[in-house]
């Protein structure tokens, strides 16, 4: 039991030091590990060919040289008795006996290989064979009428038989080391596929463990933060925290976005009660004609000033720094946008603005839901130059977007795209109208829903269905008394909405 808890308290001590290292060094851990297990494997490759090829080669070509040497030796005694006959010439003797000196000459003589009793053999031949040599010499420059010619023909007889007994004992001797050769290395050859197997299985372990470590530092908590930017893109903002064990960059960036999913929990639940407030205030005073525009007027500027915009916006400022320097560009835009976006609603204290700072924030958004749904979504602007310069109310064409993208393309698995068109009514000359049309390819609506949002959009907005529609439809009420704001739809082919205010450039 005690072993048992050594063991887990040294991994627990191991855990702790990799999480605390950091991404680099994590990153580098890896690489190093995969070079010592393709090293490794190398080595036993080489280690392979070594006994597989070079070793038995070594063996084998043993065997052939002192074969070589039997059969050299043999063939030039049987040239020297032709020779001694008169049958061959001196040119096929000489020839025949430069056969045997390269023979001899081959023979291995490495003491670590051969072992001592070879090498004692070899060396025997060697010897005998330069006396050989020396009488073959002596034979050939001697006239066939010497008294001593047939003596010394004699003794070449006898040495050359010494010599093939040397040769076939030290034959003998090397398939007997070849065979011992091939004994000693059998065991290993027929369990190396196994050692192979077993080896490749803890170079995979290794490596699987080094991916699992790898995969919980950066795949785990990069899902965490996926899992929960989904849940608070669906507004459910009110999640627990994220939890890693990271002590590197990705913990820093975990505690990061913890502490800003918390800065936007109180800001909203500060939004919702003032909302609450407002609407408490707003029952109590409907009957009053008079006030109610003195409270819709407050509710708008309330709603544009509840949270704090300096620390929002030095906030993102950080957070776009660090993206830019990690050269995280995508980021570092995306986070641009949406400062831009949220400066343009939060600092813009006019009605209106110029038709281009309004398109221009507009911009900004569908960049942010293009990066949100990728190409599912695109955003087309038709309009004039001209009339870049009229004006018409702040935020007014955003919320339209939006419910374009939210009840719209969203639910549409392609997806599709939204048209902005912005032209001049010029039917009546002395009320000359600049209209906006947003229309898009979503899925659309039913006759029904449609007749029900357009009531509601009329009606004030008291019901849950058309607040967005029926606030731009005040708004657009409050600032121009002739203003218009028609919506239509077809199920399953898509949404127009449609204002028009009077054109002033």
């Amino acid at each position: 039991m005690k072993a048992a808890e050594r063991r887990s308290a040294k991994v627990g001590i191991i855990k702790r030091k990799w999480n605390e290292k950091s991404l680099k060094e994590k990153i580098s851990a890896l690489v190093f590990i995969i070079f010592c297990i393709i090293l490794m494997t190398v080595l036993l490759d080489v280690w392979t060919i070594k006994i597989s090829l070079w070793d038995f080669k070594y063996s084998l070509e043993s065997n052939e040289l002192v074969g070589s040497l039997v059969e050299t030796m043999e063939t030039e005694s049987e040239v020297f008795v032709d020779f001694t006959k008169g049958d061959v010439g001196i040119n096929q003797l000489l020839k025949s006996m430069s056969a045997t000196d390269k023979a001899v000459e081959n023979l291995q003589r490495d003491y670590k290989r051969i072992g001592e009793e070879r090498r004692a053999w070899t060396e025997k031949i060697d010897r005998a064979f330069a006396v050989y040599r020396n009488e073959c010499a002596n034979f050939i420059a001697m006239p066939s009428d010497s008294p001593d010619y047939l003596t010394i023909e004699y003794k070449l007889f006898q040495m050359q038989d010494y010599l093939k007994n040397y040769g076939s004992t030290l034959v003998s001797l090397t398939s007997k080391a070849v065979n011992d050769f091939y004994q000693e290395r059998f065991p290993v050859l027929f369990f190396f596929p196994a050692i192979i197997l077993a080896f490749a299985c803890f170079l995979i372990s290794i490596l699987a463990s080094t991916s699992n470590a790898m995969s919980k530092t950066l795949v785990e908590p990069i899902d965490k933060l996926v899992e929960a930017s989904k849940k608070i893109a669906n507004n459910d903002i009110y999640i627990d925290d994220v939890v890693v064990d990271n002590k590197d960059e990705m913990g820093d960036l975990v505690s990061a976005f913890n502490k800003m999913k918390f800065a936007t929990c109180v800001y909203i639940t500060t939004l919702e009660e003032n909302r609450e407030m407002l609407e408490k205030l707003h029952a109590e005073e409907l009957k009053k004609a008079d006030a109610e525009n003195r409270l819709m007027r407050m509710r708008y500027e309330v709603l544009r000033n509840q949270i704090n915009p300096h620390f929002l916006f030095n906030t993102l400022t950080v957070i776009s720094g660090m993206a830019m320097l990690e050269e995280a560009t995508t980021t570092d835009r995306m986070i641009k946008a949406l400062s831009s976006l949220l400066r343009y609603i939060l600092r813009t204290e006019d009605n209106e603005i110029s038709l281009e700072q309004e398109l221009s924030v507009i911009k900004d958004y569908m960049y942010l839901q293009e990066m949100r749904f990728g190409d599912r979504i695109k955003c087309e602007i038709d309009c004039e130059e001209q009339l870049y310069k009229a004006n018409v109310p702040t935020f007014v064409i955003q919320p339209i977007i939006e419910n374009s993208i939210i009840h719209g393309l969203a639910k549409k698995e392609e997806g599709g795209y939204i048209r902005i068109h912005v032209f001049l009514d010029e039917k009546d000359e002395e009320k000359i109208r600049l209209c906006v049309n947003v229309s898009d390819t979503g899925v659309g609506m039913d006759r029904d829903k449609l007749e029900k949002i357009r009531k509601e959009m009329t009606d004030g907005g008291m019901g849950r269905t058309a607040i967005g529609i029926s606030n731009i439809y005040n708004r657009l009420k409050l600032l121009y008394e002739d203003a218009t704001l028609e919506i239509d739809s077809v199920e399953g082919e898509g949404t127009i909405t449609r204002f028009a205010i009077p054109y002033q450039p």
